[in-house]
C-alpha cells in the first residue's frame, strides 16, 4: 500500500497553520523527576509574558531552555513519528511508537510570536536508563535537568512548555491509576520498592501545576552545592565515555587483533582481552553508580531524599499484587540490598494486564509553600 502524499499549497491559499509536536521525555534520578531539554540555535528566544499569557522574541540567554521537538513534515509524516524522529534528532533519543503518549494539543493565539500560528501536540515518554551518565545509552547527547529546577529562575522554557510539562505530569499521574504506565519507569526486572518509588516521587506536591517551583529548586541548588553530585556525574560521564572509546578502537581493529592473537597463542604468550571486558567494565561503573545513588537517597540530610511523600510499603505491595495481570514474579529471581546486608528482595517484571482493576489510587497531596533555605 502507498504511502499518501499530501497536495502542494494552493498559492491563493497561503498556510497560515503550523503543527508541530513536542515531547517530554521524563525519568527518575535521585528522587527527582528530571526532563529532556534543549537549546536552540535562534539567538531569539520565545518567552511568554507571565501578565499577558503572550510569548514575545527576547534575545537569547544561557539559561533558555525548550522541550525537544519540530515542525511536521507535511508531505507525508504522521504525528507520533514526527515526535521519534524530533527527539531522536535533537537528543539522540531513539524511541518506538509505543514508547511515547499523546497527551494534549497547544494552540493558543499567544504561543508562538513567530510567522503564522503554531499547534504543537505534545507526547510523552519514559525510560530509566534516561538519567543514567553512561555513555552509548539513548540519552547520550540529551541534556537532562530537574524538572522543578528547570521551570524555577532563572531558567526560562520556551513558548508553552513549562505549562506542557506541569500537565503532562499530571496526566502521567492520572493514568498511573488506571494502567500500568508507571512500570515504563522501572527496568526489565524491578522490586516491590522500586515500583513504589516511583509512586512516592511523582506523587510529591512539587509537581502539582500550582507549586512555586523556586522555593524548591532553592533546597535543590544548595544540597548540590555541598554534595558535589553533578560533578561526579560527570567523572562517571567522562570515565564511561573512555572505555566506549576504547571499546570502538578495538572493536575497529578486531582482524589485526584476532591475527595476532593466533600468533601468540602459538607461542604460548598471553591472548588479549575480548569484547565482554568492555561491557564488564561498564557494568561495574553503573552498579557502583547506582549503589552510591542509592545511599544519597537514603540519606537523612539530603535534600532529594526528603522529596518524595512515604507510602506504607506493605500496603502499597498489597494493592500492587491484588491486581490482576500487573506485575508477575521472575522465577527464582533476587536482588541483593544496596548495603549488601539486607535481605534480598524479589524481583518482579511487568505483566499482561493493559488496565489496573482495580486502580492503584494515590491521595493526591495539596500544595505546600516550603520554607527558603537560610542563608
Amino acid at each position: 500500500m502507498t504511502q499518501p502524499t499530501a497536495k502542494p499549497p494552493d498559492p491563493n491559499f497561503p498556510p497560515h497553520f503550523h503543527v508541530a509536536v513536542d515531547v517530554v521525555a521524563l525519568t527518575i534520578k535521585r528522587n527527582l523527576l528530571q526532563v529532556a531539554v534543549v537549546r536552540r540555535k535562534d539567538p531569539m528566544s520565545c518567552i511568554i509574558d507571565k501578565r499577558t499569557g503572550i510569548a514575545s522574541e527576547i534575545a537569547r540567554k544561557p539559561t533558555d531552555y525548550a522541550l525537544p521537538g519540530g515542525h511536521v513534515q507535511w508531505q507525508n509524516e504522521n504525528l507520533i513519528d514526527a515526535a521519534i524522529r524530533e527527539l531522536f534528532e535533537e537528543t539522540g533519543i531513539k524511541l518506538t511508537r509505543d514508547d511515547l503518549i499523546q497527551i494534549g494539543a497547544y494552540g493558543d493565539v499567544g504561543r508562538d510570536p513567530r510567522s503564522g500560528r503554531t499547534v504543537s501536540v505534545a507526547f510523552v515518554a519514559f525510560n530509566p536508563e534516561f538519567s543514567t551518565p553512561f555513555a552509548g545509552s539513548d540519552a547520550a547527547f540529551a541534556q537532562f535537568v530537574d524538572v522543578i529546577e528547570v521551570l524555577a529562575e532563572p531558567n526560562r522554557l520556551e513558548f508553552d512548555h513549562s505549562r506542557i510539562i506541569k500537565e503532562a505530569i499530571t496526566r502521567v499521574r492520572d493514568l498511573m491509576e488506571r494502567t500500568p504506565i508507571a512500570l515504563k519507569f522501572c527496568e526489565e526486572e524491578f522490586t516491590l520498592s522500586d515500583l513504589r518509588h516511583v509512586y512516592e516521587v511523582i506523587h510529591h506536591e512539587m509537581y502539582n501545576e500550582d507549586a512555586n517551583a523556586l522555593q524548591y529548586a532553592d533546597r535543590i541548588r544548595r544540597d548540590e552545592a555541598l554534595t558535589g553530585g553533578r560533578e561526579r556525574e560527570e567523572q562517571i560521564r567522562f570515565i564511561s565515555n573512555s572505555v566506549l572509546s576504547s571499546e570502538q578502537l578495538y572493536l575497529s581493529h578486531r582482524m589485526s587483533f584476532d591475527a595476532l592473537e593466533s600468533r601468540t597463542f602459538s607461542t604460548g604468550q598471553r591472548s588479549l582481552p575480548k569484547d565482554d571486558v568492555f561491557k564488564n567494565v561498564q557494568r561495574s561503573l553503573k552498579a557502583d553508580y547506582r549503589k552510591s545513588e542509592a545511599k544519597s537517597i537514603r540519606n537523612p540530610d539530603s535534600a532529594r531524599g526528603k522529596l518524595k511523600i512515604k507510602l506504607d510499603a506493605a500496603n502499597f505491595s498489597r494493592k500492587a499484587m491484588a491486581i490482576d495481570g500487573f506485575i508477575e514474579e521472575v522465577p527464582q529471581g533476587i536482588r541483593i540490598s544496596a548495603s549488601g546486608t539486607g535481605k534480598p528482595a524479589q524481583l518482579y517484571r511487568k505483566g499482561k494486564a493493559q488496565k489496573l482493576d482495580p486502580p492503584l489510587v494515590v491521595q493526591r497531596r495539596p500544595t505546600k509553600s516550603p520554607k527558603r533555605p537560610s542563608k
